[in-house]
């Protein structure tokens, strides 16, 4: 028998028991803001070869068509679509992130949004199930956060968070959704951190599969087989294994009074967020010096130890973007050639541009304890820029642009869905969507996702 005070049990209730009139108008906003970047994100994705790969696999299996392929022609199982979807979101590194977690809160969206479609939710009810499944994703993630990275294993947070979300929409109640979460950790893949940052172009499935899981866990629990009630904090439970402490208090801490959703950063700048403190330094020294890319001789970028292991990457001229997104040599030279860092730095003509790599041969990468004593509060970094004419460069990034304490407008993050848009589903349709998003939360799902197609 589960213990009813345990952490699975208490996070279960939570989600099972959270209403629209729970929401303070903030936090509602920020789910908003989060699922309009979701779709950004995973439109534009959708357009990378290596996610019309995975989607040209799936469409071949067949499947009933319950849920929107976003940026595709066609629908799939829930299942199958929460994985290509969740695919898409991640290619290009673009999507959002929780600092004190290191990982993805989003990884649980693509199940929601599958689920929420085929069971003819709202947006209203997509944007309950997304804070629930945040608050029980982020309180994971930072309890296993920065150990499990340093164990060499991904927080998979989300795909616990997503199938709580996902339980929710079917309607469970606190013992289900205990169910659900403890039936995703059958499915919930173990990702080993190292194998994300090779640059295999396999890499966005592990986003897809965290996702798939969570639908999972729902569906089977809905199905009446019960899951692993203690999954989180039983002494050989995942949170233990992955290098936490399974009683931390922040895991339960505050549920319903902090909302670590609001927490959650959006990226100025695709690629892996440990390159993004370069990237921004080099746009902005680049801009403000009016640099040529030709006259670099040397970029000492000056970092944490987290952000040394993950994104010293090299890269060669290549097809594939997905390296490129976790190189911090690739992003700092782009971001000087090109004035920015997003979707299009990784096109097949920026990746192989003899400049861009010219200059990111110039990138040398130093660990301080100055940095490091920032870290996860700030994640830091300065970069000094040398010409060859000898004149230095120096500029200071301790917050990201995206941060909560460092924003991005309404304009820039509406910029970003737009630009990202446009091309697939055309500027009337984008218009429909954050018109539905922002202000209609008592829309059907299937009215937004019939916008998001090609």
């Amino acid at each position: 028998m589960s213990d009813a005070s345990g952490a699975t049990a208490v996070l279960a209730r939570f989600a099972a028991e959270l209403s629209y009139d729970d929401l303070p108008e903030e936090v509602v906003a920020k789910a908003q803001v989060l699922l309009l970047d979701f779709f950004g994100v995973t439109m534009a994705g959708s357009r990378v070869p290596e996610i019309v790969t995975i989607t040209d696999l799936v469409r071949a299996r067949g499947g009933r068509p319950v849920a929107t392929v976003l940026g595709g022609d066609f629908a799939t199982t829930v299942a199958d679509a929460a994985y290509v979807n969740g695919c898409a979101s991640d290619v290009l590194e673009h999507q959002d992130g929780y600092r004190f977690g290191g990982f993805h809160p989003s990884h649980a969206l693509s199940a929601l949004l599958a689920v929420a479609e085929s069971t003819d939710a709202t947006l209203r009810d997509l944007i309950v199930a997304a804070v629930a499944a945040y608050e029980v994703a982020n309180r994971i993630g930072r309890v296993l956060h920065p150990g499990a990275t340093t164990k060499g294993w991904f927080p998979v947070a989300a795909g616990y968070g997503a199938a709580a979300g996902c339980a929710k929409l079917l309607g469970l109640d606190a013992a289900g959704v205990a169910s659900a979460m403890g039936a995703a950790g059958y499915f919930v893949p173990a990702v080993m951190i190292e194998q994300i940052f090779t640059g295999h172009t396999v890499k966005p499935a592990f986003a897809g599969q965290i996702a798939r899981s969570g639908v999972e866990g729902a569906l089977h629990a809905k199905a009446g087989l019960t899951g692993w009630p203690e999954v989180l904090e039983h002494p050989k439970g995942m949170i233990s294994l992955f290098g936490g402490a399974a009683d931390d208090p922040r895991l339960t801490d505050g549920l319903g009074s902090e909302w670590t959703i609001l927490e959650v950063h959006q990226k100025r700048f695709a690629g892996c967020r440990h390159t993004h403190g370069a990237s921004q330094a080099c746009v902005d020294l680049a801009i403000e010096h009016d640099l040529d890319p030709a006259d670099v001789a040397d970029i000492d970028v000056e970092t944490y130890e987290v952000a040394r292991i993950l994104v010293e990457r090299s890269v060669t001229p290549a097809e594939s973007a997905i390296p490129c997104t976790l190189s911090l040599p690739y992003s700092a030279a782009v971001a000087i050639v090109d004035r920015d860092v997003s979707g299009a730095q990784f096109e097949p003509s920026r990746l192989a541009d003899p400049l861009v790599h010219q200059v990111a041969s110039t990138v040398r990468i130093r660990v301080s304890d100055e940095m490091n004593a920032l870290y996860p509060e700030f994640t830091a970094t300065r970069v000094t820029i040398t010409t060859r004419d000898g004149k230095r460069h120096e500029s200071f990034v301790d917050l990201p642009a995206g941060d909560r304490r460092a924003p991005l407008s309404r304009d820039e993050l509406l910029g970003k869905f737009r630009r990202y848009v446009h091309p697939v589903s055309g500027e009337q349709a984008a218009d429909q969507v954050v018109s539905l998003v922002l202000t209609s939360p008592g829309s059907a799902v299937r009215e937004l996702t019939a916008l998001l197609t090609a």
